[in-house]
């Protein structure tokens, strides 16, 4: 058996497919001539009523499960699952959720913590006071934690408590103007899956999907949970075999895409799209308002003709709504051999629309710097990670990254200190330590871009000793802290023992435009905490990665809403940081070996003058 993985970008916007109220309207007389949901339900011993069918589906958690759980297929959108939010708070947020229905057709959603949601299905409204209180999971309620904060995986960090510097502003969503219907029975509120998984999910990326077969619980520690035959599905041979979309998942997949963009995406201000547009009527009309790219996306994202989409999808992401956090790639795995000649078919497909597609100025942005400093850089530097003249070191954090097996296997079965991130820090600064005549130690972030936060400020952590990272909600509109705690002395265990861990160092970070996300913020918070910035201005990048879903059972990455990185002054993050001490780039004339055209870049050779950055920063301390 062989294993293929084909990803082509995606995004989306709002478009109309009939209003909730229209739909609260058509009732149980609704009909439609799409009978696969009646099929599913009477297969799966479900019932149907004239309003809708009901499927029991299982539960994939990590594997199949004899578990299940009611999905309903309203005849409107016969080929659309919809669950019901008691049931998703049952199966993803430890439950104790209360739906009270009222005499006017509205609801009211209780958590067990008594934070609420006010539903109108007939105008398709969803409101609340507290939306990170009401999105709380039972057990970290009971923990006076909130749910959009998770452990991480790594095992040396440990989340400890948030601290909201406001109170929150109300949070509507608009499902009506998107065309995404609610229904309410009285037992329970029923949205798509889509909705409630990207609405819920929180930065640790838990959240569920629907393939037409399986309800997939997703864990935070990978892209999928589930194995490569989540794509044996209907929806995805028929991407091969070039079928054309349902009619109902086409509309729906469009406004989903919609209500992610409109109040899920964190709006970093580097997109194309016009962001009051985009806020407050939606991505439909910013991408119409956008020009003949716009109409264009918009026309492919909605279209039925499967290979448009994720045509759409691709340029979407790498043009009007690029920001370097958005990854919108479809992923298709083919498992099975005799789906290779239909895999074949349509890699030549793809290759055909995509050859004239050339690597972006966001791309380029980041890769350009990048490259000039791995070519200057000493090759005893990439492999030591750690370099150091006169008073000064440098330790050389490519990325945040997080090796869980490396630490498990370090702190229970005797194994080395992991090469990982926190674990080359570590190693760098005992060595600087050991050293002597070392004051000074700078951070090389200037190919970083970006990775765990949880391993940046563990990091910090064992720097400086400062134990949180500064948020802000760009829905709640609140600042924040989330304090951790870190195990510093590496010895398996939170304790007090950890605090006595501290390395009296002046401390520097040296950065370029390809230092992104983490690698941006990062540098931050060491002039936060006293210390000094050399290079040349950061690539940005400020918002947490956010995970969404759609009822076609793909997902989306996103620029999340929920936590924003600011610096201590609650500045925003995303412009990058302008250095302290810049270094002299001097500009050059290269030619292309492939086109011959002549093209003007940087010289990054004073990246890899480390005696001379060492010197800068040793001048800047004393």
């Amino acid at each position: 058996m062989t294993a293929v993985m084909l990803t082509v970008p995606m995004l989306a916007g709002c478009k109309q497919s009939g209003t909730t109220a229209q739909a609260a309207e058509s009732g149980a007389a609704a009909q439609t001539t799409g009978s696969t949901g009646a099929a599913q339900a009477a297969e799966s011993g479900g019932a149907e009523t004239d309003a809708y069918a009901v499927r029991d589906v299982k539960i994939y958690d990590e594997e199949l499960t004899d578990r299940t759980v009611p999905l309903r297929f309203y005849k409107e959108a016969p080929h659309v699952a919809y669950m019901g939010i008691r049931a998703y708070f049952d199966l993803m947020l430890g439950g104790g959720l209360t739906v009270t229905e009222h005499g006017d057709g509205t609801f009211t959603l209780t958590n067990a913590s008594g934070a609420t949601a006010v539903v109108d299905p007939v105008k398709g409204l969803v409101t609340m006071d507290d939306m990170p209180s009401f999105e709380n999971n039972l057990e970290d309620a009971k923990a006076g934690l909130q749910s959009s904060f998770k452990d991480s995986s790594a095992p040396y960090i440990r989340l400890r408590e948030v601290v909201y510097e406001e109170e929150p502003q109300p949070v509507t969503f608009d499902l009506g103007a998107l065309g995404i219907p609610i229904y309410g029975d009285g037992e329970d509120v029923w949205f798509p899956v889509s909705i409630l998984s990207s609405w819920l999910t929180d930065i640790a990326q838990n959240r569920v999907t629907y393939n037409g077969k399986y309800l997939y619980k997703h864990n935070g520690e990978s892209h999928y949970a589930q194995d490569m035959s989540y794509y044996d599905t209907e929806y995805m041979d028929g991407v091969l075999l070039g079928n054309p979309r349902e009619e109902d998942l086409a509309s729906y997949s469009y406004a989903e895409l919609g209500f992610i963009f409109q109040y899920m995406y964190g709006y970093p201000g580097t997109l194309a799209l016009d962001p009051v547009i985009l806020r407050e009527q939606g991505l439909d009309a910013a991408l119409k308002d956008y020009g003949e790219l716009g109409q264009e996306l918009s026309g492919e994202l909605s279209s039925r003709d499967m290979r448009a989409f994720w045509h759409g999808m691709y340029s979407l992401s790498g043009t009007v709504l690029e920001d370097g956090h958005n990854s919108t790639n479809l992923e298709l795995s083919i498992l099975d051999a005799d789906k290779t000649e239909k895999y074949n078919s349509f890699r030549e497909y793809t290759w055909e629309v995509y050859e004239d597609t050339e690597v972006s100025a966001f791309e380029q942005k980041l890769m350009e710097p990048s490259l000039g400093i791995f070519q200057a850089r000493p090759e005893e530097m990439t492999q030591s990670k750690y370099y150091s003249s006169g008073d000064t070191a440098i330790v050389y954090l490519n990325a945040f990254t997080v090796d869980r097996e490396a630490w498990e296997s370090y702190y229970h079965d005797g194994g080395p200190l992991p090469d990982d991130t926190y674990g080359t820090l570590a190693k760098g600064l005992e060595t600087a330590a050991a050293e002597e005549g070392i004051h000074n130690v700078v951070i090389d972030l200037s190919t970083n871009g970006g990775g765990f936060s949880d391993a940046a400020v563990a990091c910090i952590a064992l720097m400086t000793g400062r134990d949180y990272l500064c948020g802000y909600n760009t829905l709640s509109k609140q600042h924040f802290k989330v304090y951790f705690d870190i195990d510093r002395n590496l010895d398996g265990v939170f304790d007090e023992k950890d605090k006595e861990v501290q390395y009296n160092f002046h401390y520097g970070a040296l950065v370029s435009n390809a230092s992104f996300s983490c690698g941006n913020m990062f540098p931050f918070m060491v002039r936060d905490e006293g210390g000094v910035v050399i290079g040349e201005k950061s690539g940005g990048g400020a918002c947490s990665i956010q995970k969404a879903v759609l009822s076609e059972g793909f997902d989306v990455r996103i620029s999340g809403c929920k936590f924003k990185l600011t610096d201590l002054a609650h500045a925003d993050l995303e412009p990058g940081i302008e250095p302290d001490l810049w270094l002299d780039l001097p500009t050059v004339t290269k030619t292309n070996e492939v086109t011959g055209e002549k093209v003007e870049t940087k010289d990054y050779s004073a990246y890899g003058d480390l005696d001379e950055i060492c010197s800068a920063v040793s001048e800047w301390f004393q």
